[in-house]
């Protein structure tokens, strides 16, 4: 099961409880996959708890997430982690370049940007991300080189607009991607380390001008303006005020 829109619902998770209560028809248990569990806001985490607490003998919840700790403690106490290493970038490249026939440099950028996930890297729309890094790009641009205040506000009207709904929070991801790229440079790492590689020249100059110290900050603000999106945050305003937080030396 897989969220609908930007969270997993109520009634989603009213159908797992209803549809746990039936015994296997064939095999000896059933297993329901929760996909993107960070996403379970607090109505619906409530919903899943009793099925959770005191699920049938014959049901198994497996409830899977890149983020364990956006996933409400409620759920979290009950759930017992079990931690999954990410692919290395070598084994992705190779598969996608061998049994999906990918071209070499398609495959090595998205080997990288799927953080260890091959279901990531085969369901990423390579042209979208392109398009959402070029725009966090200039954000990163507009703090680090030309200080154009103006230039963020107008970036964050286009995020906010309401064609682009869909591609809020991907961008946000983009954005903390790059910055996490930019910290990397700046305290040295080696290139494997750095997933958007390709772009790296455009990286290196704004790594010049950023402190590592103000990397790490604006990754704990994309990260709190993140968890605000689970409560009715007025979108526009937060990306404002990230923006312009983000821009203070």
């Amino acid at each position: 099961m897989r969220p609908a829109g930007r969270f997993l619902l109520v009634a989603q998770m009213r159908e797992i409880e209803r549809e746990a209560n039936f015994r296997p028809y064939e095999g000896r248990a059933r297993f329901f996959l929760i996909e993107e569990a960070d996403k379970l806001n607090e109505p619906s985490a409530n919903a899943l708890l009793k099925t959770l607490e005191e699920p049938p003998a014959t049901t198994h919840l497996v409830l899977l997430t890149s983020r364990p700790a956006a996933i409400l403690s409620t759920i979290r106490s009950r759930c017992q982690i079990i931690r999954f290493a990410p692919l290395r970038v070598e084994e992705m490249e190779k598969h996608l370049t061998g049994a999906r026939r990918m071209p070499r440099r398609e495959a090595n950028l998205l080997a990288h940007i799927a953080r260890g996930s091959l279901g990531r890297a085969l369901s990423t729309d390579l042209a979208s991300f392109q398009e959402q890094r070029d725009a966090m790009l200039e954000v990163l641009s507009a703090l680090a080189l030309s200080g154009d205040r103006a230039r963020l506000l107008r970036i964050s009207e286009e995020m906010n607009d309401a064609k682009r709904k869909e591609e809020y929070e991907p961008r946000l991801d983009v954005l903390e991607m790059l910055v996490h790229d930019v910290w990397a440079m700046g305290l040295g790492a080696p290139p494997e380390r750095i997933v958007n590689q390709d772009v790296d020249a455009e990286l290196k100059k704004i790594s010049e001008r950023v402190s590592s110290s103000r990397a790490a900050r604006w990754i704990t603000e994309i990260e709190t303006l993140r968890g605000q999106l689970a409560v009715n945050v007025n979108r526009k305003v937060a990306t404002d005020a990230l923006f312009l937080s983000m821009a203070e030396e």
